[in-house]
């Protein structure tokens, strides 16, 4: 899979694809940390929103991997995941729609 090579097509199609992705689910955590910030009503409540934010920040730096050698791993787990549907992969060479079909029946 390393050795795969990515058209100009392929590579616009797989960015567009990946930051909706990374957007749309940072956007789910700014929406849980500012639910949490708000419900916070002691000041030693809000210690535990550091270790929060900490744990979300290596979650997506360890998912969203834009590596070319990478991506095929990513969008299988964005599918596993719901976050990014098959059909918006249309466009990608059928050998690299097949590793990922693979990826996601793991």
């Amino acid at each position: 899979m390393h050795n795969l090579k990515w058209s100009a097509a392929e590579k616009k199609l797989a960015h567009r694809v990946f930051e909706a992705a990374l957007t749309a689910e940072l956007a789910e955590i700014m929406a849980d940390f500012k639910a949490r910030a708000a419900a916070v009503a002691e000041p030693h409540e809000m210690w535990p929103l550091q270790g929060y934010l900490e744990r979300k920040q290596c979650e997506i730096d360890r998912k969203y991997d834009y590596r070319y050698s990478q991506l095929l791993f990513v969008f299988g787990q964005l599918i596993r995941e719901g976050r990014v549907q098959e059909a918006q992969l249309a466009g990608l060479a059928e050998e690299k729609l097949g590793y990922i079909r693979c990826l996601v029946s793991l």
